[in-house]
């Protein structure tokens, strides 16, 4: 008899606690199961009481060869149970364990997708990171089919567990709510505008002043639209700053009309006059804007909770994803960074949104016409202390490839410190470096490694691309809005560890390759610029006032 790993039955414990479910299925293929567990669990009277337990129902996967029930389940169903999911019975709560290991991905996903209009609360989820390899006998596959991206779209939360059996995935699964579509998102996607319509008055509300790609992204939007004779004013609320624009951005006065400092205490839109529309990029401004007489766009473009990662293991009475519901069913319009983006917003939410994907100034970014490094270099860039940039991935990689005998450095431009111990003399820090000296960085290393779990426009890959660098990435998702596999970069599968060495390895001992795939990738870069990217905003927001 197989026995859970207590790392595991502290999660179920804790949903079961927060669920409190009155009916449960189990779907497992281990002889054990749950279920004397989960009877144990209420019949425990600092937890709950087995009286608020009314079916604990199973279906069994082992074959019955050695699974003995002992009486703990009211129902026990053969496989077969789950090939018809229209005639099963509906549940509060499931738990699935052993099972999407043993299956192909998008099978997996259609099961789900029936199961959860069979549930009330959730589909709970357990998986290994790396699944069994279904054509090798108990051989773990070297790809993560089972991650975030994956399962956009679907309303989960998913947590990683490292147990003495190995690393496991917990997903909890929500029911999809059918919501009405908004007046708001109801546009002429077809319907095109002339740019050479009236200039705009345009707010831009700063969410803060920390180094971001996302802030950055905004900051070069607004020079944009000046440029293209817009007024453009830039608001932030502080009681410190006097000015609105970060003190690290290369922004002068003369890209923006005006900057304006409210209080902390302050409301905005007390201080927005003579504006035609207002952009913000942050969830939390969208109570404050819902009301506004002036049409409010947000920018979304994506953080960990758009792919589940809400750091802690969220339920279906969790006020955080509550609270994310109510935020994007606000009537305001939605600009989306990529298809990625459009994915969830459309999936969770049913929410219509438009595509602005991030620009690029290829002017700032731009390559050498020869590096002149003695040994290649190879660059990361970002914060290690966020978990979903896959930096100890990026850091085991770059390892094996340096043990392997290969000669390369490692410059990592990180906005905080980065910690090493003994024996990682390969690499260079360069910590919170100049938007200048980061430009330098680009174009002047040979390689960018990106191991990201999840993106949803990643700037430093097609930046890397600006200036004239191979670039390696595993695919996060909203890379694909730029990435061209084989031509512009070397795109790994999630989790692949062996490729993105073998990827490595390739371009240290193939030069004429990374010229290749540098060329290319500059051309990708150049159809982002923000010369191609800016008409599309106005078109955005001309569409947006049109529909008012």
């Amino acid at each position: 008899m197989q026995s859970t790993p207590p790392e595991l039955m502290k999660i179920i414990h804790n949903v079961l606690f927060n669920e409190n479910p009155l009916t449960i299925l189990e779907v497992s293929g281990f002889d054990a199961g749950f279920g004397q567990q989960v009877v144990d669990y209420y019949r425990n009277p600092q937890d709950n009481d087995i009286s608020s337990m009314k079916r604990l129902d199973r279906i069994d996967l082992s074959d019955g060869e050695v699974f003995i029930d002992d009486g703990v389940y009211n129902n026990i169903y053969i496989a077969n149970h789950l090939i018809d999911t229209g005639m099963m019975d509906n549940y509060d709560m499931m738990i699935i364990y052993h099972l999407f290991e043993n299956m192909i991905g998008d099978d997996a996903k259609a099961l789900l997708t029936s199961l959860l209009k069979k549930v009330k609360k959730q589909v709970l989820v357990i998986t290994p990171v790396y699944p069994y390899d279904l054509e090798h006998e108990n051989k773990l596959a070297n790809i993560r089919v089972y991650h975030p991206v994956f399962f956009l779209g679907m309303d989960f939360s998913y947590k990683t567990i490292n147990t003495t059996d190995g690393t496991l995935q917990a997903y909890s699964f929500f029911p999809k709510i059918d919501y009405e579509l908004l007046p708001c998102d109801i546009l002429e996607e077809n319907h095109y505008f002339s740019t050479t319509a009236n200039k705009l008055r345009i707010a831009y509300i700063i969410p803060h002043h920390i180094l971001t790609g996302g802030v950055k992204a905004m900051l070069q939007q607004m020079k944009e639209l000046t440029g293209k004779g817009h007024r453009v004013v830039a608001y932030f609320r502080s009681d410190e700053d006097v000015n609105a624009i970060p003190y690290w951005s290369h922004l002068t006065d003369d890209d923006v009309a005006d900057q304006i400092v409210i209080s902390l205490n302050a409301g905005f839109l007390d201080h927005i006059k003579n504006i035609d529309i207002i952009v913000i990029g942050w969830i939390n401004h969208i109570p404050e804007f819902s009301k506004s007489d002036i049409p409010v766009v947000l920018w979304e473009q994506g953080y960990e909770r758009f792919y589940g990662d809400f750091f802690e293991f969220q339920t279906s009475t969790s006020a955080e994803r509550q609270y994310m519901h109510s935020m994007y069913r606000m009537p305001i319009h939605l600009l989306a960074v990529s298809e990625t983006i459009r994915t969830v917003l459309k999936g969770i939410y049913n929410r219509n949104s438009q595509f602005y994907p991030n620009g690029i100034d290829t002017d700032f970014y731009y390559p050498l016409e020869q590096k002149n490094n003695v040994v290649p270099v190879i660059l990361l860039v970002g914060n290690p202390r966020l978990s979903f940039k896959g930096f100890d991935f990026s850091v085991k990689a770059l390892s094996a490839a340096y043990q392997a005998g290969l000669d390369f450095r490692v410059w990592w431009a990180s906005q905080v410190e980065v910690a090493f111990g003994e024996g990682n003399q390969m690499f260079e820090i360069f910590q919170m470096p100049s938007q200048e000296k980061l430009a330098e960085l680009y174009r002047s290393a040979d390689i960018f490694l990106s191991t990201s779990l999840y993106e949803s426009f990643p700037l430093p890959p097609i930046e890397a691309m600006a200036s004239g660098t191979a670039v390696v990435a595993t695919d996060s998702g909203g890379i694909n809005t730029y990435a061209k596999p084989g031509v512009n970069c070397i795109l790994c599968d999630q989790g692949d560890f062996d490729s993105v060495v073998i990827a490595i390895q390739y371009l240290l001992t193939n030069p004429e390759v990374r010229d290749v795939l540098a060329k290319e990738g500059r051309k990708t870069a150049l159809e982002y610029s923000f010369d191609n990217i800016a008409p599309k905003l106005e078109q955005c927001f001309y569409k947006i006032l049109e529909s008012k």
